[in-house]
């Protein structure tokens, strides 16, 4: 089965967590007898790739277009790909390369089988930036709508994509993630961390609030790391969270430390105390897989589909408001040792007992053949 993935941006991007998650998921497809082809961009790359034409790696072959997927050669090879897949694969409803491949598809290739990801973008916090956009491309869509098997990571992704294509096919299956190596917590203080994108939609500066007005801000061994990056675009908004740290005074509490991967990221979430997803709005949210795997406890916002968190006693699910931060994070601080332990290996049962690989990519395999 030849499964192709149109894709925006796609690892080693350092915007957002789709293109790691689309890069693991190829590699477990490929282990499995799966033919995968990426075609993307290099945007949010900084380390040198190969462009301009298809190289074999882990996850597939994947060809990264250094100019766009407008320029000629990448549609060239986009429209070379639709005419060979057997499936493909769309991830992002606005994105220009998902737009132009169910275009292309969509011209010429109109039986072939259409999985879409909406990675969160129909929820109703997601559809007011550039809305009016969003609403004439979702009217173009519902008139193929039969055609298409819409993918979703939880029970409120799938209401989301119901209330708009309800003629649709819907996968439910969470996103395909391996589990890293582990490692030992070597910080004796207590760090909060929010890990993420930069972008207004976190409500990161809910977390900054709550933390300054917790009782925890006063204790000196509490602090709060926010790391990720942003798009110039939200560079506004990047400015405003510094502002705010400013106006509070808590530059000795509040670190910002801008991009972290790979082994670097995994020992920073192995020597937090709590992770923190403030978010308006998510539809999965791969970091809480990520710190839960280093046995690190969350704190996710009701406003994400994380309630299993307090049902397995491996973090907590608020609201997202800077007083019920403010409250989780006092009461998340002050668990005795013994407490706090439970937490940690509530998480890790967690993850290993329903965020198996092996068997997720199995289902995936299933649905894709249908």
């Amino acid at each position: 089965m030849r499964i192709l993935f149109p894709v925006n941006s796609f690892y080693p991007t350092t915007m957002g967590g789709p293109g790691t998650i689309l890069y693991w998921h190829g590699v477990y497809l490929k282990k499995n007898g799966c033919d995968v082809v990426v075609i993307t961009t290099t945007n949010g790359i900084n380390e040198k790739v190969v462009t301009n034409k298809l190289i074999d790696l882990p996850c597939g072959q994947v060809y990264y277009s250094d100019k766009g997927l407008l320029d000629w050669g990448a549609l060239k090879m986009l429209l070379s790909e639709i005419a060979k897949a057997d499936v493909i694969h769309l991830t992002s409803l606005f994105s220009p390369s998902s737009i132009i491949g169910f275009l292309l598809a969509f011209l010429f290739r109109r039986n072939v089988k259409i999985v879409w990801s909406v990675r969160g973008e129909l929820n109703s916090q997601a559809l007011r930036i550039s809305s009016f956009k969003k609403k004439i491309l979702l009217l173009f869509y519902r008139l193929f709508a039969k055609h298409i098997t819409f993918a979703s990571t939880s029970p409120k992704e799938t209401s989301e994509i119901k209330n708009h294509f309800q003629k649709s096919s819907i996968i439910e299956l969470p996103n395909v993630m391996p589990t890293p190596s582990r490692y030992q917590r070597t910080e004796t203080k207590k760090r909060l961390l929010y890990l993420g994108r930069i972008h207004p939609i976190k409500s990161i500066e809910s977390l900054i609030e709550g933390f300054y007005q917790s009782d925890a801000f006063n204790n000196p061994d509490i602090f709060l790391d926010i790391v990720g990056e942003y798009n110039s675009r939200d560079a506004g908004y990047f400015q405003n969270l510094k502002d705010l740290v400013a106006k509070n005074k808590m530059e000795n509490k509040v670190t910002f430390l801008g991009h972290i991967a790979g082994l670097d990221k995994e020992k920073l979430l192995v020597n937090a105390y709590f992770l923190v997803l403030p978010s308006h709005t998510e539809n999965f949210g791969n970091v809480v897989i990520e710190s839960l795997n280093q046995a690190t406890p969350v704190i996710a916002s009701q406003n994400t589909p994380w309630e299993k968190l307090e049902v397995f006693k491996a973090g907590f699910w608020v609201n997202n408001s800077s007083k019920s931060l403010a409250e989780i994070i006092d009461y998340a601080t002050q668990l005795k040792c013994q407490e706090y332990d439970h937490y940690r290996a509530n998480s890790i049962n967690f993850v290993d007992e329903h965020y198996n690989i092996d068997i997720q990519i199995r289902e995936w395999i299933n649905e894709y053949s249908i």
